[in-house]
């Protein structure tokens, strides 16, 4: 039986075998999913990538021991081949070389003066295309406790260490899609963002984005709420912070203008980037002062300029294109809110640390 709640205590494999027993029967659907997609856009199948997939494993075994350790858990939980779960893990990698159209993701973080309490309240929406992932339907949260007392709490699916988080030191870690066009043998995306949820401040995360060799371009909205908020939009060739004292928000088009000048969306008529983007900073400034959970919940479930909106519904002209997740941290009282699906049509859940180091 699926479950949307995974909590995992002990060592890096102790907990990647007992997530990877709650996904045993989860892994082979995604595993359907992702290689009909991946006949579907460039007709090469799963296996062929394997090679190419290999190419990473120096690169994660130098600079991410900690998440080689949980996938071999997942490997041997699951009973299910550690090449499979490598696969499954650099599939972004993959599906980027040959982007099917899809909308993606749009993040907020606030605090201080534009927060109704002053505190921390980060949220964003995923949105994918619904091939991939068995159209989101076994979309779940991890919850790891290490050795050391550091929890996090992770959104993700079946297979993947990490999309989005939040851990008990306060960093939450958000992740939006950009593209300069840049490629290299780096570490996968989704092992990175595990990586960085292992840290308890916003400047060794950062500093560790920053020397870390990346496979991809992507932007990462990163906050503590001691230290403040920090967008990062970064590729192999690229690095460009921004911090915030209040708030700060990104979509998927790239804001900084040299690296800009290779955005491969900046032309696209059909991106809903920057509506998203322009419509996320209206309501920030809308509710500026007021922000909290239930405020950035009704943020992410925004139709304007639908339906090129922030909550992402099929449309004719991307029509297996949807919000698979909506979620609101709250590193304060240790909360994730999350609808997994629109935020419009489903209800949130809330999951909470059992400590929090805040």
């Amino acid at each position: 039986m699926h479950t949307r709640y995974i909590k995992a205590q002990g060592t890096a494999i102790e907990r990647g075998k007992i997530i990877g027993q709650q996904w045993k029967d989860s892994i082979p659907v995604i595993q359907k999913s992702l290689e009909k997609a991946a006949v579907h856009e460039d007709q090469i199948p799963m296996a062929q990538w394997l090679p190419q997939a290999r190419r990473f494993l120096p690169c994660i075994e130098k600079y991410a021991p900690e998440t080689l350790k949980e996938m071999e858990g997942f490997s041997r939980g699951s009973n299910i081949s550690f090449e499979d779960i490598l696969l499954i893990t650099c599939v972004y990698e993959k599906h980027f070389k040959h982007p099917a159209t899809a909308d993606h993701c749009t993040s907020v973080a606030a605090m201080g003066t534009a927060t109704e309490s002053g505190d921390l309240i980060c949220g964003q929406t995923n949105d994918e295309n619904i091939l991939h992932w068995a159209a989101g339907q076994l979309d779940c949260v991890l919850h790891h406790i290490e050795p050391s007392g550091l929890e996090t709490l992770i959104y993700t699916h079946p297979g993947i260490p990490a999309y989005m988080g939040m851990n008990s030191a306060g960093l939450c870690v958000l992740w939006m899609a950009i593209d300069n066009n840049e490629r290299a043998i780096g570490l996968p995306t989704n092992i990175l963002i595990r990586e960085l949820l292992r840290f308890t401040t916003l400047k060794e995360a950062a500093n560790y984005l920053k020397t870390v060799p990346k496979s991809l371009p992507n932007n990462y909205l990163l906050s503590h709420p001691n230290e403040g908020i920090c967008n990062i939009e970064c590729s192999p060739g690229f690095f460009r912070p921004i911090y915030g004292d209040t708030h700060l928000c990104h979509a998927n088009h790239i804001l900084d203008p040299e690296m800009a000048a290779n955005d491969v969306k900046k032309e696209d008529p059909e991106n809903s980037s920057f509506n998203r983007y322009k419509v996320m900073s209206a309501l920030i400034e809308k509710y500026n002062g007021e922000i909290g959970v239930k405020t950035v919940k009704k943020m992410l479930s925004d139709h304007t300029g639908y339906p090129r909106s922030i909550c992402s519904h099929p449309r004719t002209d991307c029509f297996d294109s949807k919000t698979l997740a909506s979620m609101v941290f709250q590193p304060a009282v240790g909360t994730m809110h999350i609808s997994f699906g629109n935020g419009c049509e489903k209800s949130f859940y809330t999951y909470s640390l059992i400590s929090s180091r805040l």
